[in-house]
């Protein structure tokens, strides 16, 4: 029996091939192929499939499926649905990421994608599909309608308006994790003379409400409207609109809607003035010369929260008195929102003080924003030393006083070439001359912004109501001592050279906040003197 089977052993040996007594599945004395990936190659495939229905459930028949094989435009194909809706592509490469697009004339398109299961392994039988279950599409055979109004009231006439019904289509059923979109995006329609917009070739409200969904993900129509100028004077009458009505709401209420769109504010609604300018003084109470200053030749821009109606913004430019008007040119961009105001050439200098008396009327609302400034010419890249202009005096015609003389009890008046911000800080002035030897001397002269209610300046008055509450002056004074007493001797300019010299020394040099500041911000350094001959009035 042993030589029996010793005799036949070998025969199967021989029968099935070369030996391979280590059982990697080589044959002994192979050296290549060296792997069992090689020497049985695979190339694992798999299936896409799924079924196209409406949203009634009923099979599409003859729907186009195409199914796009990762990002080679080579790899796209092409099938139909048969008569149950079915449709499936063979030989798909496995672990392969596929575009499947439904579509069929009448219809919703939907777009899905999804990834081939590679779970198979390297044997090459039937490896895993990816189903897509399901694929609802819309029928995109209705209409429906919005009558779009004005903030007023006014048909939204000529307003050109967009609809999106999302989403048109969906998966279930679906056994891989594919994920779809759907919607359908109509042609634009502009609103007729009632301000109805129409959208046709789109889904109905039940096709949207069948799909389902909650919130946010029910099927819906996505309403956009461009802001609109119902009458062609340049300003807008309502602002765009962007919102969404669920298809239930419309089904339940009637496929009309009523929408009334806002008022095309760019600040707080429901109010009227001013969102953004270079000019602080209009806007804020920060009223230091510094923050409002403007370069030769720029103008003062004015943005407001709603248009204002046109020809009714008033621009008032004066002087730092209030009584010289200087010509300003009023300009309006095109949505009547935002205005330039540019003075007259040459009719600012720089460093003085200008007013600014603004009024607008909104043209929605018809709210009036009234509003006063001023200004400091200069460019902030370029400030300037501080000095004396001239000294004057005034003359107050009291009865012993002498008219062209500066008597006792009379102010004189110290006139800079900037807009100077006083602090509280002593300020040492000497007046002196004369073959008396004259050294008169005083502290912290005032300021003298006009109108002035100093006895020195009865006569002052403004011809504009400009705001007088500005701290910031070029012209100070103070009183040549006391009136009707024994006190400094009378000064005639015309024969005697009287001058007025003015002493920073008396600042705290630690006391950071006392320094008098210029127009540009600059303090007036302690060591700083300066001196001008005074003159006649």
């Amino acid at each position: 029996m042993k030589k029996h089977w010793a005799f036949v052993l070998p025969l199967l040996v021989l029968g099935c091939g070369p030996e391979d007594s280590n059982g990697d599945g080589i044959a002994d004395g192979i050296l290549k192929p060296d792997s069992v990936s090689v020497v049985a190659p695979a190339t694992p495939k798999g299936t896409v499939s799924g079924q196209v229905l409406d949203t009634r459930l009923a099979p599409l028949s003859g729907a186009e499926v195409k199914l796009l094989i990762g990002s080679d435009a080579s790899g796209q194909f092409t099938t139909q649905t048969d008569a149950a809706g079915n449709f499936m592509f063979s030989n798909v490469p496995a672990g392969s990421s596929v575009l499947v697009t439904a579509s069929k004339g009448g219809y919703a398109t939907l777009r899905a994608s999804a990834q081939v299961p590679s779970s198979a392994g390297n044997i090459p039988i039937n490896n895993g599909n990816a189903s897509l279950g399901a694929i609802l599409l819309a029928e995109t055979g209705s209409s429906v309608s919005f009558t779009l109004l004005t903030p007023s009231g006014h048909p939204a006439a000529n307003a050109r308006a967009y609809l999106e019904a999302t989403p048109a289509g969906a998966l279930a059923f679906n056994t891989t994790d594919a994920t779809a979109t759907s919607s359908v995006i109509a042609t634009p329609v502009v609103a007729n003379e009632m301000g109805i917009v129409t959208f046709t070739n789109v889904p109905a409200p039940a096709e949207l409400a069948r799909i389902g969904g909650v919130e946010a993900a029910a099927g819906g129509y996505r309403l956009f409207v461009d802001p609109v100028d119902i009458n062609g004077d340049g300003i807008i009458d309502a602002a765009g609109y962007d919102n969404k009505f669920d298809a239930s709401t419309l089904l339940t209420t009637g496929s009309s809607q009523l929408v009334r769109l806002a008022l095309p504010n760019n600040g707080t609604a429901g109010t009227f003035g001013l969102t953004a300018t270079n000019l602080a003084s209009l806007q804020s109470a920060d009223k230091r010369p510094s923050r409002n200053l403007l370069r030769d030749g720029e103008p003062i821009f004015l943005a407001f929260n709603q248009p204002v109606a046109r020809d009714s913004l008033l621009a008032i430019l004066t002087d730092e008195a209030g009584r010289e008007q200087i010509d300003v040119t009023v300009t309006p961009n095109a949505t009547g929102d935002v205005y330039s105001l540019t003075p007259a050439a040459g009719r600012v200098l720089e460093g003085q003080e200008y007013n600014l008396i603004v009024r607008a009327t909104s043209a929605y609302s018809g709210a009036v924003f009234s509003k006063k400034g001023f200004f400091v010419r200069g460019d902030v890249k370029s400030p300037r030393p501080l000095s004396l202009v001239s000294v004057t005096f005034k003359d107050n015609n009291v009865t012993g006083n002498t008219t062209g003389v500066l008597d006792a009890g009379e102010c004189v008046i110290l006139t800079f070439n900037q807009t100077v911000v006083p602090t509280t800080t002593l300020l040492e002035v000497t007046l002196s001359g004369g073959p008396e030897v004259l050294n008169f001397k005083t502290v912290a002269p005032a300021p003298y912004p006009a109108p002035a209610t100093n006895p020195c300046f009865t006569g002052e008055s403004t011809k504009f109501p400009i705001e007088p509450g500005f701290d910031a002056t070029t012209r100070f004074y103070f009183a040549y001592g006391a009136a009707g007493t024994a006190g400094p001797p009378s000064i005639n300019p015309t024969t005697t050279t009287a001058n007025v010299r003015m002493e920073f020394t008396k600042f705290q040099p630690l006391d950071l906040s006392s320094y008098y500041e210029t127009a540009w911000g600059s303090p007036v350094a302690a060591t700083t003197i300066l001196e001008k001959q005074m003159a006649r009035p």
